[in-house]
């Protein structure tokens, strides 16, 4: 693993990690879920560059070595990941060959498919795990109306307070005002939409991105009706479904996160979908 550090155009900086695969090796972009470090990925970066992969992994802004601290004065949302998730793929591009390709993870999916118009060329493909849209009527019934609830309050928390205490909370993570605004209201009208850029979809039904969707049984925090909703926003893709079985241990922990523990089988049907042999 090499660190490689991301410098913004707003002059904010972090660390992302590198996992090179060889000279020749096609690359690929992975996104993390909110509120988790890109080191939480190493173990899938060295999988994937095992399996011929140049991989790199992003450190979203406000994560572990990220130069930014979300705060009152200090904000970041939908806008401003998607503007460092170009810069990223720009580094990748120096070190890997042929059209580039992204794995999100939970948010980091939801991210990478908004932003597909500004990362996607002919043959770059598009992988999401543990991934789908937050708007509640794709969830539906209770589960729908209480993530409604949820992400909404922190809404109102996140607004009252100018950013969002998820570290104390426990869910997401220390996050700017706008990023929990944005999601929140993905949650409650099902677009993708920042307070910069306002909608951010309109260009997806003009794109055809062949997509791997990986479905992590027994996750409560991606269903599989979620990460269809999510799919059909690109209404021309073309897309493969493939289930994980997340590894035993450890059982507190929810499969959303627990397939990092053990990522040897999605590092298979990723490289295999990127680079078939």
């Amino acid at each position: 693993m090499e660190p490689l550090q991301i410098h913004s155009r707003d002059g904010a900086k972090s660390d992302a990690r590198l996992f090179l695969a060889g000279e020749g090796a096609p690359g690929l972009l992975v996104l993390p879920a909110m509120g988790v470090n890109a080191r939480a990925y190493d173990r899938l970066g060295q999988a994937l560059a095992a399996r011929g992969l140049t991989t790199l992994v992003s450190e979203h802004r406000g994560g572990d070595t990220s130069s930014v601290r979300a705060k009152r004065g200090v904000d970041y949302g939908y806008a401003e990941l998607l503007d460092d998730m170009e810069l990223q793929l720009a580094e990748l591009k120096k070190r890997a060959v042929g059209p580039l390709n992204i794995l999100g993870h939970s948010l980091g999916g939801q991210l990478a498919t908004a932003g597909l118009a500004r990362w996607f060329e002919p043959g770059g493909k598009l992988i999401v795990i543990a991934s789908g849209t937050v708007h509640h009527r794709a969830w539906g019934g209770l589960r729908g109306f209480g993530l409604l609830a949820s992400t909404q309050l922190a809404h109102v928390v996140a607004r009252g307070l100018g950013y969002f205490p998820g570290h104390r909370l426990g869910f997401g993570g220390l996050q700017g005002r706008s990023l929990i605004v944005d999601w929140a209201n993905a949650a409650r009208t099902g677009e993708f939409r920042s307070h910069v850029h306002g909608a951010l979809e309109h260009q997806l039904d003009t794109l055809a991105p062949e997509v791997l969707a990986l479905h992590v049984q027994g996750d409560t925090m991606a269903p599989h009706a979620a990460t269809e909703a999510l799919l059909r926003k690109v209404r021309h893709a073309k897309v493969t479904w493939a289930d994980i079985t997340p590894p035993a241990q450890p059982r507190k922990m929810n499969p959303h996160f627990r397939w990092l523990k053990d990522p040897s089988v999605v590092a298979e049907k990723v490289a295999a979908f990127i680079a078939p042999r």
